[in-house]
């Protein structure tokens, strides 16, 4: 009897002191994490998409055009206490490490060497520490969503479900495809439909998604119509959809991720909460497969697999030596191959003839000083490159418009009151393109040419929709000439006169576009007209279909003559046979 007690004391003695031992481990590990990402985030330059990023938390609001507001929200706090490119990644190493706790807490089982190696291995944790991106938040959320999903189903109580609703309504305010995480573990258990519980947790998260409900309503749902028609169609390709699927396993790894995707898979499914990791692995993937037949999938989009990858795969390999042997050295082998990698983002050290024809990483402070020299103070705005237009307003602190025209997308430029600025002043218009010969060409100290031209008076009228009725994939033979009803709608909270532009006429446009490409542009009218604040005018066009066969996209400008024609109205499909 007293053999046994002291045995059953000194096992609990020895599991305390583990415990303890491998608890030291994980947090002289977040320590260090944290120190390598200030060193890193303080000397890696921002990039363009990060600047972008950056003009959200200067104005901050509860959506906009592309993504939900969350990236703004994390970014804001850090940027507003330490000004430069540390304080503007503060949030984001901040969140990027709670995910690492989060993920550790949902564990069942703790092998913490084991779980700190493959935070080590694991590409999207590495990028999550040193970058501005919209999947840093939504990957801290999926975890926290799996951790409150699991002890929902263990303690159903108001607690939870509180917190639970108010979790997926951060998840999807945080990347709109981070319903499918809840839709997939809401598929795995159909029993969740017979408890008044989760019927409470559905209206809480109605509630809490009011605010970004009513941003969008207020904005003519802007977001929706932007995800569903500025996707390129760009039809059924066996290439892009093996390069989906060979893809995958190196997004979560790349030497990892195959070990996990193979533990995930053998990891006996023993739970309601893991058969929701496994169909959440699965329902994502196929979904972004599925939509890879028509579309461009990009490779991140499938980032929120991560997490049960992470809590399958890591439950699975611990208990078994020979899996965790290989996958602790696989480790090693990618954080070797990370370490150079980080480093050449803080200093450019290769040989310039190794990095030709890579993206510019280094030397875009010259670049802001030496656009702003060449600008002579006039105000500058970039034609169809929003990164670029992001980058010099954070190097410099002007924050400069971003005009898109009919052959581009919208951006959150658009939905700003940056135009409105500019109107009726001279401009510095620099553009990806030399269009027409009109533009001068000028080179940078970092090799990268602008092409300027000085635009005085400068107006548009890119606030005036202009949308076909009820055309919705018709099909029109080749070369015809086809009647539209167009509806004109003043969206500007004053009149608007065409006639009116100091001598400058006012051109009603029609363009048939391949994606992105411009087939035909009929100049359709001149228009002398003036709309009322909200006041929609109804008019008959006709368009001439092109003389090729295919699916199209039809979209209309309203162009100031001397300026490139806008973005006035969504793209709609066209189909010529």
């Amino acid at each position: 009897m007293n053999l046994d007690l002291n045995l059953t004391i000194g096992m609990t003695s020895l599991d305390t002191q583990q415990n303890g031992k491998h608890e030291r481990f994980f947090f002289y590990f977040l320590i260090l994490w944290t120190i390598a990402g200030l060193i890193q985030n303080y000397f890696t330059e921002v990039s363009g998409e990060e600047a972008y990023y950056w003009l959200f938390s200067q104005f901050l609001d509860w959506s906009y055009l592309d993504h939900p507001p969350m990236v703004g929200v994390v970014t804001a706090p850090g940027y507003w206490l330490i000004p430069n490119d540390m304080g503007l990644r503060m949030g984001m190493l901040i969140t990027n490490i709670l995910t690492i706790i989060v993920l550790r807490r949902t564990l069942e089982i703790k092998d913490d060497k084991l779980f700190v190696w493959m935070m080590l291995g694991l590409l999207p944790v590495h990028l999550g520490g040193l970058l501005v991106k919209t999947d840093v938040p939504l990957l801290f959320f999926t975890a926290t969503f799996f951790y409150f999903y699991k002890q929902y189903l263990k303690e159903d109580n108001w607690k939870t479900v509180v917190l639970l609703a108010l979790n997926i309504a951060l998840v999807m305010m945080s990347k709109y495809h981070g319903v499918l995480v809840v839709f997939f573990t809401v598929l795995s258990n159909f029993g969740l439909f017979k408890k008044k519980s989760f019927w409470a947790i559905v209206g809480l998260t109605v509630v809490f998604m009011l605010p970004h409900t009513y941003w969008q309503y207020m904005h003519d749902f802007a977001s929706i119509k932007f995800h569903l028609y500025n996707r390129i169609d760009l039809g059924f390709s066996f290439g892009t959809i093996l390069y989906y699927i060979s893809i995958q396993p190196l997004v979560f790894g790349p030497l990892i991720g195959v070990m996990l995707f193979a533990a995930a898979y053998k990891h006996k499914t023993e739970s309601a909460f893991h058969r929701a990791l496994k169909f959440n692995i699965v329902g994502v993937l196929i979904f972004f497969l599925i939509s890879a037949f028509r579309v461009e999938v990009h490779k991140h989009w499938t980032s929120v697999v991560m997490i049960p990858l992470i809590l399958l795969g890591h439950e699975y390999i611990t208990s078994r030596e020979n899996w965790r042997k290989w996958m602790m050295k696989l480790c090693v082998i990618s954080l070797v191959l990370f370490i150079p990698a980080r480093i050449y983002l803080m200093y450019d050290f290769l040989p310039s003839k190794w990095t030709e024809g890579w993206d510019v990483l280094h030397g875009w402070d010259g670049w802001a000083e030496e656009v702003e020299e060449l600008s002579g103070g006039l105000p500058i705005v970039f034609i169809n490159h929003y990164e670029r237009a992001s980058r010099y307003s954070y190097l410099t602190g002007d924050i400069v418009h971003c005009y898109n025209t009919f052959d581009y997308r919208e951006t959150q430029h658009d939905l700003w009151p940056l135009e409105e600025n500019l109107q009726g002043k001279t401009i510095f218009l620099i553009d990806r393109h030399n269009r027409k010969g009109e533009y001068e060409t000028f080179t940078t100290s970092i090799g990268k040419g602008i092409h300027y031209r000085v635009v005085e008076n400068f107006r548009s009228f890119r606030n005036v929709n202009v949308e076909v009725d009820g055309l919705e994939d018709d099909e029109f033979a080749s070369g015809e000439e086809v009647t539209f009803n167009i509806t004109m709608k003043n969206n500007y909270d004053y009149t608007v006169d065409f006639s009116d532009v100091n001598g400058r006429a006012v051109y009603l446009n029609a363009h048939i576009l391949k994606g992105l490409n411009p087939v035909t542009t009929d100049i359709l009218e001149a228009l002398i007209i003036s709309l009322a604040p909200g006041e929609e005018l109804t008019k008959t066009v006709k368009v001439k279909m092109p003389d090729i066969e295919g699916k199209f996209d039809l979209r209309f400008s309203i162009q100031v003559e001397g300026i490139e024609a806008p973005i006035n109205g969504r793209k709609q499909r066209v189909i010529v046979k």
